[in-house]
């Protein structure tokens, strides 16, 4: 769907000034959305320790993730600017991918909470065990991925 700039000067203005991720309408949420996926936080975060990545180096810094898997949220972050994609006319042809202004600002964050979770993996670990233990719920695993 191709929008005009005066439709989307429009619909930029009926967006209040402050998203609210507890409304159930907010648009907000389909960002987060984006965002907080496992596949999409990984490759946020490869994205975060390497300037430009191609699609097969990202297949090989975030282990377990399928191609389709990888396209789709490759495009769901460009979609909401937190990525960069930059195509180049050669044959076969160069895709890249980079931080975009607003994703190197949320991945500052979000690799402080990749960093948290990873620091705090016994505690948080030791929480899921007795939480299992005390629901009669399957035994803590590794997730399936």
């Amino acid at each position: 769907m191709k929008l005009d700039d005066r439709k989307i000067k429009t619909i930029l203005k009926s967006l209040p000034k402050r998203g609210d991720l507890l409304n159930q309408n907010c648009p907000a949420r389909e960002i987060v959305d984006s965002l907080t996926g496992l596949w999409g936080l990984l490759i946020l975060r490869a994205l975060s320790e390497n300037e430009v990545l191609r699609n097969a180096e990202l297949k090989r810094l975030v282990p377990g993730i399928s191609e389709k898997m990888l396209a789709q949220t490759l495009r769901r972050l460009e979609r909401v600017g937190f990525i960069e994609r930059m195509s180049y006319p050669e044959i076969p042809p160069r895709v890249e991918y980079c931080l975009s202004k607003i994703g190197r600002g949320s991945t500052k964050m979000l690799v402080g909470f990749c960093d948290y979770i990873e620091e705090n993996l016994k505690p948080i670990a030791h929480q899921m065990l007795i939480y299992d233990q005390a629901d009669h719920s399957k035994p803590w695993q590794k997730p399936r991925r």
